[in-house]
């Protein structure tokens, strides 16, 4: 998948496509069969989506954040369509609707196919197309003998994407990077074996520790705060400027050692953060009390109910960073608590 933001120093870049281009037929009909209950949406690059580099790029962040919200992977073809595949249907809505006021009112809607019952258009659609760029050239692991050395190998701008992280409505808006391990490039990685949990998080932990060390370089010398990817107890080298934090799961909060690992995170100079809260979490967990530096919290129109926003009020807004912002009104939620803010509405702006 095309990875937008800077190349990362020491790693190696994707393998570059060469003709000739994979078919879609394949993975569709790999992915069909447990695509009960998603949808796939199909973007044109028509209107102003025909125009500046800057803007498809966009368009793409915003498939890729409802990708990365409600399962599902981005896929792009070589007559510069963008496929939305096995997305969740309200993530997929919302990401229509932003696309369409992105593209401009004489560009045609995005089509939407609803899973399997469309899976005949998808497919036909399907059997004239043909990937471009570096998904040309992956292929997923077939079984469990080659997956180490897979993961061991695989480049890392493949699976890790790129965030500016903004404080929005400062007078001086502080200014960040967040670096993630994407899961539905690590499942296009992974293939039939990403419908196991136990195993996709093998790979994430994986990943994270081999690229722990490289990252932390990376990210050394950037200005702001800079969010890495972070092993279960592994500590990263010490830092020398501050701003670093090492983001863990949410699931980590249940670990008796999360203290300590975020005692021991400090003394090297970083802080520890949280991702996975969302709305319907507030209701369960009580953000003060988390162990944690930082907590990322996924915006959703919920959040701006009166029951969220009780729940926040003893959580200072520094110590929150609002991901998967995908408009003005997440901007401005953000705004208001005074927290960080990440996702296509501010890369748009970053």
């Amino acid at each position: 998948m095309i990875v937008t933001g800077p190349r990362l120093a020491g790693f190696p870049a994707p393998p570059p496509a060469s003709p000739p281009m994979a078919g879609l037929l394949p993975l569709l009909r790999q992915a069909l069969p447990g695509a009960e209950g998603r949808v796939a949406l199909l973007l044109s690059p028509a209107g102003r989506l025909a125009g500046p580099p800057a803007r498809r790029r966009l368009a793409r962040a915003l498939l890729q954040d409802a990708a990365e919200a409600g399962g599902g992977a981005v896929y792009d073809t070589a007559a510069g369509e963008l496929l939305l595949l096995c997305a969740m249907p309200a993530a997929a809505r919302r990401a229509a609707a932003a696309l369409a006021q992105l593209a401009g009112p004489e560009a045609p809607a995005p089509t939407i196919w609803t899973l399997p019952r469309d899976a005949a258009a998808l497919l036909a659609w399907a059997a004239a197309a043909q990937l471009a760029g570096p998904e040309a050239m992956a292929s997923p692991v077939e079984g469990l003998a080659g997956l180490e050395g897979r993961l061991d190998s695989l480049p890392a701008d493949t699976v890790l994407r790129h965030r500016h992280v903004i404080r929005p409505g400062a007078a001086v808006p502080g200014r960040g990077r967040r670096l993630r391990l994407s899961r539905p490039a690590l499942a296009a990685v992974l293939g039939l074996l990403a419908a196991d949990a136990d195993l996709m998080a093998h790979a994430a932990e994986r990943l994270a520790r081999r690229l722990l060390p490289g990252l932390a370089t990376w990210a050394r010398d950037l200005p702001g705060w800079r969010l890495l990817p972070l092993p279960v107890g592994v500590l990263p080298p010490p830092a020398a400027v501050a701003g670093l934090f090492g983001v863990l799961p949410l699931a980590a909060a249940a670990d008796p050692g999360l203290p300590a690992q975020r005692e021991a995170l400090a003394a090297r100079g970083w802080g520890l953060a949280l991702e996975g809260l969302d709305a319907a979490g507030l209701a369960l967990l009580a953000p003060a009390g988390l162990p944690a530096d930082l907590l990322l919290l996924r915006w959703s129109p919920a959040l701006e109910e009166r029951a969220a926003l009780a729940v926040l009020r003893d959580r200072p807004g520094e110590r929150l960073v609002v991901t998967g912002c995908d408009g003005a009104a997440a901007l401005d939620w953000a705004a208001r608590l005074g927290a960080m803010a990440t996702g296509p509405a501010a890369e748009a702006v970053a």
